[in-house]
């Protein structure tokens, strides 16, 4: 008996919805550490819901030893090539997030030291004398040892609000455009200290 073509293709659609979103949720694996990220994440701030994309995963090293895997998200992230999508990535406007998850243990003066350098390099004198003071304030926070598989999360918010997150704890809030843009350019600014192609890489061009 010959089968109806209709019928096929029924149960092939039908497969495919099941299959599809399956696909979907998939964590997207940073291969250097095998430290895992979800491709979509979703929180509230200030009674407002947000949904962002991932964009890409890389890995910081200080010469061959594995610090950290991070993944960056983006809400509705744009084409482009990948300085077109960095561009963007700098501009304040759509929130963002970037989930650090260790893969050793860092003591709090060195976490300190490794952001002061990051502003240090991604800032002009004229920004640095300006954002001084939240430098301070932001890495004053980071007053205790972050331990391996912890997670340090920084979301930048419209307005160049940056939220900080330190094992599962909000550390600081601080809004200032050009502080977000600097901080942001630790991982995307031409100094980077990780791959930043990789960062954007799982962006549909």
């Amino acid at each position: 008996m010959r089968k109806r073509p209709g019928l096929i293709y029924c149960i092939i659609q039908i497969l495919l919805l099941w299959i599809t979103p399956c696909l979907a949720q998939q964590p997207v694996k940073e291969p250097a550490t095998d430290k895992e990220f979800p491709q979509r994440i979703t929180f509230v701030e200030d009674n407002k819901d947000y949904s962002l994309e991932i964009t890409g995963v890389s890995v910081r090293k200080k010469v061959v030893i594995k610090v950290y895997a991070i993944a960056h998200y983006m809400q509705a992230p744009p084409g482009g090539d990948v300085q077109e999508i960095i561009k963007a990535i700098l501009t304040d406007g759509k929130p963002k997030q970037i989930t650090m998850d260790f893969a050793r243990s860092v003591g709090p003066g060195r976490i300190q030291e490794a952001f002061r350098d990051g502003f240090a390099k991604n800032a002009t004198k004229a920004e640095l004398r300006e954002i001084e003071p939240l430098i301070h304030q932001f890495c004053s926070y980071f007053d205790r040892e972050v331990k391996e598989n912890d997670q340090l999360i920084l979301r930048w918010l419209p307005g160049g609000k940056i939220i900080s997150h330190a094992q599962g704890k909000q550390e600081s809030v601080i809004t200032n455009a050009t502080f977000a843009r600097v901080l942001w350019s630790i991982w995307f600014g031409e100094d980077s200290i990780v791959d930043r192609a990789r960062l954007v890489g799982m962006v549909k061009r």
